[in-house]
């Protein structure tokens, strides 16, 4: 048990060094994507061996899904209505 709570904070710990690297490498729009992709593997570890998901019950691992699918659902949904809105000047700025 002890052996894998140091595997799992190694891991976490190549993440970081991960993330941190990834930081003062200029990549442009795909850093962002790379950093996310680390964070999520991060969330997955800290899930998996720290909360105890990996000998969970069946249905406390569907509750934890439903979360994370749940969690996207509304982010998908806030991207949406941000990546539709269209630019309008604000009505006291007058006519420039």
């Amino acid at each position: 048990m002890k052996t894998s709570y140091l595997l799992t904070w190694l891991g976490l710990m190549v993440c970081l060094a991960l993330t941190l690297g990834s930081s003062y490498i200029p990549m442009g729009p795909w850093n962002t994507a790379i950093n996310m992709a680390i964070s999520c593997a991060k969330a997955v570890l800290i899930a998996t061996f720290f909360m105890h998901l990996r000998h969970a019950p069946a249905l406390l691992r569907i509750a934890a899904i439903t979360a994370v699918l749940w969690l996207a659902l509304l982010f998908g949904l806030s991207w949406s209505d941000y990546a539709t809105r269209s630019i309008s000047p604000a009505a006291w700025a007058g006519r420039q």
